[in-house]
């Protein structure tokens, strides 16, 4: 795992020697795909890339006298990490995701602070972005074919907290996590053809192996007009409805 700690130094938050907190964070997530016992965890893709060291870490500190997430740190990491990406040759085992890690702290530890704070987070990037939303995408969450859209590139998102304790396979560690790809890669790896349906339903069975409660009923296919908001922050029990949408779009 690779810690991108040059952003964050830039923007004048603390230097690398003072973020302990989040090579904490990144040995927790490196334990879960190290498991002796118990089922692999569920995702291929993410395992393929820890163990080849391409997962990339952007760790975001926490602004106690403005009472805050540094989400300016979030905007210029993202836009760094979109445009290396931006030359990704095809291969799965080139691709590089990207988790956002958030500082933990005592007085944000409930599924309600997590579900503000990245709502917070995707309105700072939205609000700030200078790139045009990508032509063709909608800009209603609950309408088809809509995906979250930064820097001219349509993004997959994905929540993970320690709230969830059901749904073990969104619980990285003891902070909230984002993990972000390019959604375009899914069209490559596991798109609308014979393989990338079988690597979806894979990937869905190790759920119902690694969680306590079998695979969300929220998760779908962007490309057979499935929604995609619902799938970004997953409720910890599939009886709840999904996480409603604030975001305000320009």
């Amino acid at each position: 795992m690779i810690l991108l700690s040059s952003h964050i130094q830039s923007l004048g938050a603390p230097s690398a020697a003072d973020l302990n907190w989040s090579g904490h964070l990144m040995q927790q997530i490196s334990s879960r795909f190290e498991l002796k016992d118990g089922p692999e965890f569920p995702c291929v893709f993410a395992q393929n890339a820890h163990q080849r060291g391409n997962i990339l870490c952007l760790p975001i500190p926490f602004q106690s006298d403005l009472g805050t997430y540094r989400f300016e740190v979030l905007f210029e990491g993202l836009k760094a990490y979109l445009k290396a990406e931006s030359q990704w040759d095809g291969s799965v085992n080139t691709a590089r995701p990207l988790l956002v890690l958030f500082q933990p702290m005592e007085h944000l530890s409930t599924t309600k602070d997590y579900e503000r704070i990245f709502v917070e987070a995707l309105q700072y990037l939205i609000d700030n972005d200078q790139v045009p939303w990508v032509n063709g995408t909608p800009t209603k969450p609950e309408q088809e074919y809509w995906s979250m859209c930064f820097d001219g590139q349509q993004l997959f998102i994905n929540v993970s907290h320690p709230q969830n304790v059901n749904r073990l396979s969104r619980n990285l560690c003891n902070a909230m996590v984002l993990v972000i790809n390019p959604r375009e890669r899914f069209d490559v790896v596991a798109g609308a053809h014979k393989r990338g349906y079988a690597v979806r339903e894979k990937i869905r069975k190790n759920i119902d192996l690694y969680d306590r409660i079998s695979h969300s009923p929220l998760l779908g296919h962007y490309q057979a007009g499935d929604l995609e908001w619902p799938q970004y922050m997953l409720p910890d029990n599939n009886e709840a409805p999904p996480m409603r949408c604030p975001l305000k779009f320009r």
